[in-house]
């Protein structure tokens, strides 16, 4: 049976069994897993049971949802050992936590400041070292290049071990190997930045120690602060009390010997600090120690973020596929041509944003004579808007039947997209019955941009809503309503991509234009109409870049 197991900032830790069920996790105390975080929401994620085991997601939090470091923007699959963040608590999926480390402002006994020294004087140290270990001229000091040969040394041996490329988890493995065996401890810790908001998370724990397994680590904010809002590396002692910290938070609960905290500085930025003491080792850190960690400290930081960016790129390049095929797949649930009809000529086109969209039109036959025509928008972009915009077109399918109720079916959608999606997820619809014979055009219209009719005489009615959009509340009841075109009616069918289209002078395309554009071109086909707006939006928002998807369909009384 999988487990969660719940590390938060302050109080108990919880083994949670998953049971195969879907779990809420958040503020709220009726949540299953409630958590006693000031930075999470009151229903903050789900974590729920997939064909191939378990997923996380995020219900539109606040501050979001993290998965090993990084922000999760849809559901995304659980494995054995994954780190979700959620606010300040650390939930660690299938895999106990071998050792824990509390970052404490619990006041006791403060620990001596044996050393403080700034970033940048150590690692000038990298050009420094070369220097004198190539220097002929007497008197030279034979400590000091013994020490810095060591550095070196120790500095060429681990850049070497750190070369190839490897997955970022098992490098902050590896960097924390190659620190022990350099710079003898009882325990270290890697501590990267992560989370909203921005919190240090331990990402390797070292115990080289038996004696020290089971306790817990607990490190003092103080020394973290001062580390990285001074740049400095630190190096303590429990010797005596020094005057700087006093009234300070404590330096080490423990009875340490020696310790050391370095940023991991990647020349740009601390992405993190990495800890390390001594408690049962007799012998004290010494500064050239302090020296060594950090140059090695300074060395992993750059390691890890072109360890980040390559697999950016990778998983970049991985999105980009699945994007591609993901914009096939949506083309694909588009119609492949125009309808054709007796009375009416009928013509539709789509331009996502990006390579997926949210925006949907389709022509559905409901028998001989009567055509089914939906256009509907569905709030946001890219690959969640699209996923249900796809859930979406599978219902309709299977609502729409020759003996179907126009009004039932708009109730059901709405209860089916209230139910599949989260809060802040909805979709505008316009759908209707377009009768080949009569002329009559029946229609639902739930919250969806009015669609215009345009007579021969240049009148324009419009479809106005007659409900809420999709998604937006459960059990709505909607209402049809119908129009009949006559002879040279024009229809116009639309998403708010086309009117709140900008130029360059940041002026919307409108709907005016839109009007004003039909009525010039009024008698040309349904297709040749749609080739001319297009043309027309495009010249207008040319040197612009697209903001929204774009769908538009146009219906056309020939007969």
């Amino acid at each position: 049976m999988s487990k969660l197991y719940v590390y938060p900032k302050s109080g108990e830790e919880l083994c949670f069994p998953l049971k195969g069920k879907k779990i809420s996790m958040g503020r709220s105390a009726d949540n299953d897993i409630p958590m006693l975080d000031p930075f999470c929401s009151g229903r903050h994620a789900f974590i729920y049971p997939s064909e191939t085991g378990y997923v996380v997601r995020d219900n539109a939090s606040k501050n979001g949802v993290f998965l090993n470091g990084e922000r999760i923007q849809s559901e995304t699959e659980l494995r054995r050992g994954d780190e979700v963040l959620i606010g300040s608590t650390r939930i660690i999926f299938d895999k106990e936590l071998s050792a824990n480390v509390e970052v404490t402002e619990r006041l006791s006994a403060t620990a001596n400041i044996n050393t403080i020294i700034h970033l940048k004087e150590i690692l000038k140290k990298k050009t420094d070292i070369d220097t004198t270990l190539k220097a002929t001229a007497a008197p030279v000091d034979l400590e000091k290049i013994k020490s810095e040969h060591k550095a070196y040394s120790v500095l060429s041996e681990v850049s070497k071990a750190l070369i190839l490329h490897m997955p970022l988890n098992e490098l902050l493995d590896q960097i924390m190997n190659l620190i022990c065996e350099n710079l003898p401890m009882d325990r270290g810790i890697l501590m990267i930045k992560e989370g909203n908001p921005v919190q240090l998370i331990p990402k390797v724990v070292r115990i080289n120690d038996n004696r020290l397994q089971k306790q817990k680590i607990e490190v003092s904010q103080s020394i973290i602060n001062m580390s990285i809002d001074k740049h400095s590396s630190i190096l303590t002692s429990d010797a005596q009390e020094d005057t700087r910290f006093k009234g300070k938070e404590s330096v080490i609960k423990s009875n340490i010997h020696s310790a050391m905290c370095v940023p991991l500085w990647n020349n740009k930025e601390i992405i993190g600090i990495i800890y390390s003491d001594r408690i049962y080792l007799l012998e004290q850190f010494s500064d050239d120690d302090l020296k060594l960690l950090t140059l090695l400290s300074n060395l992993a930081a750059v390691k890890i973020e072109n360890a980040k960016l390559f697999e950016d790129a990778i998983e970049k390049e991985k999105m980009e596929k699945e994007l591609t095929l993901a914009a096939q797949i949506q083309n694909d649930f588009l119609p492949k041509e125009n309808p054709s009809l007796e009375n009416f000529e009928i013509a539709g086109s789509n331009i996502p944003c990006h390579q997926v969209g949210g925006d949907y039109f389709d022509f559905v036959a409901v028998d001989p004579s009567c055509l089914g025509i939906v256009v509907a928008d569905v709030s946001g972009k890219g690959m969640s808007a699209s996923l249900l915009m796809a859930s979406l077109r599978a219902a309709l399918q299977s609502e729409v039947h020759p003996k179907y109720k126009l009004e039932e079916m708009a109730a059901k959608l709405n209860d089916f997209v209230h139910r599949s999606s989260a809060s802040n997820r909805f979709i505008t619809f316009f759908y209707c019955e377009l009768n080949d014979k009569s002329g009559e055009l029946r229609y639902i219209n739930a919250g969806h941009n009015p669609p215009m009719v345009l007579d021969k005489s240049g009148k324009i009615q419009r479809m106005e809503s007659c409900g809420f959009c999709l998604g937006m509340f459960p059990d709505v009841k909607y209402e049809a309503r119908n129009v009949t075109l006559s002879l040279g009616d024009v229809v116009l069918l639309f998403t708010d991509g086309i009117t709140e289209s900008r130029n360059k002078k940041n002026e919307e395309f409108g709907e005016e234009k839109l009007i004003d554009f039909i009525r010039k071109h009024s008698k040309l086909s349904a297709q040749m109409l749609l080739e001319k707006i297009h043309e027309e939006f495009t010249s207008f928002t040319s040197g612009t870049d697209q903001m929204d998807d774009m769908t538009l369909v146009v219906i056309k009384r020939v007969r």
